[in-house]
Formats: C-alpha cells, sequence, structure tokens
C-alpha cells in the first residue's frame, strides 16, 4: 500500500480530538490604564488614536522585543506549534542578515492553549512584565476577542490577527491589524462557487454558534443569492467535537450541498459523518481556516477529496514561485526537519509583514512610527503573495490580504508517496479596499 505522507503533529491532534477545551473569553487591565467600561470611547466605539506611553518599550539599541500567544499545548496545539515554527525560522533569518535597521528581534511566544482566560493571561505576562513592543500573529477567534480590546486600550499593537472577524478592522483601530480575511469577504467567495456550480441546490450550512459562524453564513447567503439556492443552517457549540447529529439533520432535510463554517476540528467531524458513516457523498465547502494540510489527514483523505475551499496566497507546494522557494530554503536551515507546510508558511508571512513595517518605521522606533509605517504599506508584495495582490494598507484599510483563490482537496499521486495539497482553481479573486493607496 502507498504510503501517504502525515506529518507528526497529525497524530497530535488525532489524540486530542476528545479533549476540547471549554472556550471563554476574559479580558484585563494593567496598572497604567484602565480596562474599558461603558461610556468610556473604548467600550462605544473606536477611539481617537494619540500615542500613549510606553512608545519604546521592547526597543533597545541592539533589540526589538515581540510577543505572540498561541496554542501550543492542547487540542489546536499541532496549529500553533508549526505556527511557531514558521515565526521563529522567520526571525533567525531576518536576524542573521542584519536584523532591522541594525536591531536583532526577539520573539517571546507564549501558550494560551486556545481559551480565553489563558490568552489573557500570557498577554499580560508579556506586556506588563516582559514590555513586548508588540503582539504579533494571535491566532484564533475566542484568544483574540479576549485581549484584543486590552491590547487596544493599552496602545500596543497587535499586529497581523489569524481572525477574520468583522469587529477587529471595523471600525478600524489605529494600533490593531488583521491578518485573515474578513469571514462575510470569505463566505460570499463560497458562496458564490455553490452559485456557479449548484444553482438552485438546497444548501446546509453547519456552523458554529458565534460570530465566526454567523459572518461566515451571511457571506454565504450574500453569494448564493442571485441563483435561487435554499438555505438551511445547523448550530454547533465550540465544546462540541462531534457533529454526527446535525449532518444527519441535513441529510434528512434532502440538503443537496454542504457548507462548513467551524474549527479544524469541527469540520472534520463533519466531513468524515457524511462521507464515511453515512455514505452520503454531497459536495462539501469549508472555510480557509481549514484550508491547511492537516485537515486532510484528520478527516481521511478518501473522506477529503474534492472539498472546496479558499487560500489566500501561494502554498507551501508551490516551489515554481520564487518566494515560496525561498521560504522553503529558510525553512530548511533554520527549521530542520520541518516538513515545508502551510501553517509554518503562514507563520513565516505574518513576521515578514512584521518587519516590513519595523523596517520602513526607521532607525528611531517608536509605536507610533511602526503603526504609522504599517498603514502606508503599498503594494508590498511578501514571498506568498499572489501575483499582483501586495499588501495595501491605509488609515482606513488595516487587512493586509484582500484576495483569495478557490482551492480542491486532491491526492497528487505523481509523487511517491503520494502527497495531499489544496489544488489551485483557476485565478485569485480580488476584492481590495484600498486599490489605489497613497
Amino acid at each position: 500500500m502507498a504510503r501517504i505522507r502525515i506529518g507528526r503533529w497529525a497524530w497530535v491532534l488525532v489524540v486530542a480530538l476528545a479533549a476540547v477545551l471549554a472556550m471563554s473569553a476574559c479580558g484585563g487591565d494593567n496598572n497604567e490604564e484602565k480596562t474599558p467600561t461603558a461610556g468610556t470611547p473604548q467600550a462605544t466605539g473606536a477611539p481617537a488614536y494619540t500615542p500613549g506611553p510606553g512608545q519604546t518599550n521592547g526597543v533597545t539599541d541592539t533589540e526589538i522585543l515581540l510577543g505572540g500567544h498561541l496554542p501550543l499545548s492542547g487540542f489546536a496545539a499541532a496549529w500553533g506549534v508549526n505556527l511557531k515554527a514558521g515565526m521563529d525560522a522567520w526571525v533567525a533569518y531576518v536576524n542573521d542578515n542584519g536584523g532591522v535597521n541594525g536591531r536583532k528581534i526577539k520573539l517571546i511566544v507564549e501558550d494560551d492553549q486556545y481559551t480565553g482566560p489563558l490568552a489573557s493571561e500570557v498577554v499580560r505576562k508579556l506586556v506588563e512584565q516582559d514590555k513586548v513592543f508588540a503582539i504579533v500573529g494571535g491566532l484564533g477567534t475566542v484568544p483574540d476577542t479576549a485581549v484584543y480590546k486590552y491590547l487596544e486600550v493599552n496602545g500596543v499593537p497587535d499586529m497581523f490577527l489569524l481572525a477574520g472577524l468583522s469587529k477587529l478592522t471595523d471600525p478600524v483601530v489605529k494600533t490593531r491589524f488583521s491578518y485573515l480575511v474578513d469571514y462575510t469577504d470569505e463566505g460570499r467567495i463560497l458562496g458564490e462557487y455553490i452559485a456557479k456550480n449548484y444553482p438552485g441546490k438546497k444548501v446546509g450550512i453547519i456552523e458554529q454558534n458565534d460570530e465566526f459562524g454567523q459572518e461566515g453564513e451571511k457571506g454565504i447567503r450574500e453569494g448564493v443569492a442571485s441563483a435561487n439556492n435554499e438555505v438551511v443552517v445547523e448550530m454547533f457549540e465550540t465544546t462540541e467535537s462531534d457533529l454526527s447529529a446535525q449532518v444527519q439533520r441535513l441529510k434528512n432535510q434532502n440538503v443537496e450541498v454542504m457548507a462548513i463554517y467551524g474549527e479544524p476540528i469541527q469540520a472534520t467531524s463533519a466531513i468524515k459523518n457524511a462521507h464515511e458513516t453515512l455514505n452520503w457523498q454531497v459536495p462539501i465547502v469549508i472555510t480557509g481556516v481549514d484550508a491547511v494540510e492537516i485537515v486532510g489527514a484528520l478527516a481521511g483523505y478518501a473522506n477529503i477529496e474534492g472539498t472546496v475551499s479558499v487560500v489566500f496566497g501561494h502554498q507551501a507546494y508551490e516551489t515554481d514561485w520564487p518566494g515560496i522557494a525561498k521560504y522553503r530554503e529558510v525553512l530548511a536551515k533554520y527549521a530542520s526537519g520541518k516538513t515545508p507546510e502551510n501553517l509554518t508558511l503562514t507563520g513565516a508571512s505574518i513576521i515578514d509583514f512584521t518587519v516590513k513595517a519595523l523596517t520602513d518605521a526607521g532607525p528611531d522606533l517608536t509605536r507610533d512610527s511602526f503603526l504609522k509605517a504599517a498603514e502606508s504599506l503599498c503594494g508590498y508584495e511578501s514571498f506568498a503573495s499572489f501575483k499582483g495582490a501586495g499588501v495595501k494598507l491605509s488609515p482606513t484599510d488595516h487587512r493586509p490580504i484582500e484576495a483569495e483563490q478557490y482551492v480542491k482537496a486532491t491526492m497528487d499521486n505523481t509523487q511517491n508517496p503520494p502527497l495531499f495539497k489544496w489544488q489551485a482553481i483557476g485565478e485569485p479573486i480580488s476584492f481590495e479596499s484600498t486599490p489605489n493607496c497613497p
């Protein structure tokens, strides 16, 4: 039997699937400024930004101290560990090539276990004890929701978040930038795929019962609005890992296309239950959050093959793209033994964006100059950017990635052993909100 490539962290997550943690959000304050309460500008809308204290926290003549929070243990460790590996590798590469305006980067990433309370605890530690200059690459709706207001109130740059919630950038807040595409925009693109390929078919959405799922549903409904597709919805809580009941109900309602807006654990449960347990070969589309290699291993390659999703840049296997070739070279040198894949690629890309803004801020680095430099990124093409879809930011646009491409779960049998990948379909779709940045 042909051997399939499965990273060792896939097995970590397989073992941990049954150990889903209850996820809740909480915030915090520090001893310099108060947490927002009802009636304060921070609580009622986007505050006017004025440079606050701590402008040069984490900056010395030789170093820039950055912080991050990722799940490095628990059920989501496979995501956090691989993201951190990519971040660490790119930091090492930058430092070996002179650093940023003569300063080396030091990155401290704390383990939030993908929970709100622990995210609050470790972020307070990074800000109040370690005195980091900025937080970079926080992963996930629950952890990011727990800390984003705390960082905003304290004037700490909260950079390139791995969460696509609209509230993170609408309204725009000077100190916060997202990395993922807005979930509603992404949902609309997936809905347009359904409308084009399955017009008039009954669509069943399985969604997480929070803003993540709700915004995805909103986008899908917008995307299918012109194609006469009936839409029915089944929800699940973040603490659920078995979605067999929701899938069965959709099948009983004669759904003809299934869309999934949830974390990878729930997405893989729904896919396996539909295709394997029920032998229901319904076409499936899933959020781009789940378009990573490990989801194929967890769902089972026979089950996930043909599933459609979206990605927001070139992928780790696209070695004919010069930027990806460079990323693989960096990963091989600074993360020996790590297999190139889309999570390490994302981690490296986040650091690349951050380094570009730090460099443009100049040698007299402050939080204010850094944020202004980030808002001025115009047309910057990172190593994974689609051609012609470089980063375009402005004081009213804090989303660097506003282009996606359809992909389909595919087994490449020309490789030995066979390689699972998300195969690109067609050309990237741009919905850039700042086409003519200054």
